[in-house]
């Protein structure tokens, strides 16, 4: 047997299906263990000094290795010179060669991914425009992304909880109160109302404001009402003691549990040759899709209020691997009811 005859078989033989599986299900159990397409400096501080070695082996970036794809490459191949054997030889069935090009749509679909797809990080401070993406390789987008805004939802404003002291009378006793409500001390002698609140609390040219919903520097502007009368208090979380009155009847202590995190949004803006071609907001679960990119909301940064990170993907295999799970299930359905005919 010529070594031409030899390789041919050995491509077309079931057994070479048996050394394949094993890799290709380690390699993807290894891609799903460790996290993908993260930075170097990610790497570095989780896995220490084996991060170089993970990322000479591309087990940072599996999918779209080059083992990855020769294993799937190999594995077309030898299902498809199996499929033809039968064909040939056994004239295998219409339902069974469905099902059978159905495994080979999606392994063409998971090679074209590998081939041609492209993932990446795109940081943007607010009023920052970009199209260029980091990764391993980084690439440049056909237009260009601009952070207009980015904003952080909660749930409720948090648990406001005061501690006031009565100068006069030596007391001390601990409420809570809702931003907007009104908690009574002393049996209801002295009354103390949240009138506003700034969770991350600044001094602009029209007065106090809040530079973002992230509770960075809490604050909240009180009254606090007795028989002698109201007086106005600002109490400060992170700086106990600002801005206090020492002529005033009341101390005030203020601790913030902020709320559960509910949604970040980035509200961007996609530029093409210099001009808007849309605006758009970018959220958890709701991506932006634009020239066969995706652009998710991927984090933010809790000193910066004005960062948020987004991820961005292009995968053209996607299609075809849809066709071929609906090429898989034809030919598995018409299996079933050709079972099905034959009991009956």
């Amino acid at each position: 047997m010529t070594p031409h005859n030899k390789v041919a078989r050995l491509l077309a033989s079931p057994r070479l299906l048996y050394w394949l599986l094993p890799g290709i299900i380690l390699l993807s159990a290894a891609g799903t263990l460790i996290p993908q397409g993260e930075t170097p400096a990610w790497y570095a501080g989780r896995f220490g000094g084996w991060a170089g070695l993970l990322t000479l082996c591309r087990l940072d970036d599996i999918y779209h290795s080059g083992l990855f794809t020769f294993l799937l490459g190999l594995l077309g191949l030898n299902l498809a010179l199996c499929t033809w054997d039968r064909q040939i030889h056994f004239r295998v069935r219409p339902d069974v060669l469905m099902t059978h090009l159905g495994i080979l749509t999606i392994l063409a679909g998971g090679m074209v991914t590998g081939v041609a797809g492209r993932r990446g990080s795109l940081p943007l401070n607010v009023g920052q425009t970009k199209d260029a993406v980091e990764g391993r390789p980084g690439f440049t987008l056909p237009f260009s992304v601009k952070l207009e805004d980015f904003n952080i939802d909660f749930y409720g404003s948090g648990r406001h909880r005061l501690t006031v002291t009565g100068r006069a009378g030596g007391w001390r006793e601990t409420a809570e109160v809702e931003a907007g409500a009104e908690a009574a001390l002393r049996g209801g002698a002295v009354r103390v109302k949240a009138l506003d609140f700034y969770p991350d609390f600044i001094i602009d040219q029209a007065g106090p404001a809040t530079r973002s919903q992230m509770p960075n520097n809490p604050a909240l502007r009180l009254e606090i009402s007795d028989s002698q009368g109201a007086e106005k208090h600002w109490a400060f979380a992170r700086f106990p003691g600002f801005h206090a009155d020492p002529k005033s009847r009341y101390e005030v202590a203020y601790e913030l549990a902020p709320g559960r995190i509910k949604q970040f949004r980035s509200e961007v803006a996609i530029l093409e040759n210099g001009w808007v071609a849309a605006r758009r907001d970018i959220a958890v679960n709701k991506p932006l899709r634009w020239k066969g990119y995706t652009l998710y909301q991927a984090g933010y940064d809790p000193e910066n209020p004005g960062f948020s990170s987004l991820l961005v993907n292009r995968d053209p295999g996607v299609p075809v691997v849809y066709a071929g799970f609906l090429l898989l299930c034809v030919g598995l359905l018409w299996t079933f009811l050709r079972g099905m005919r034959r009991r009956s």
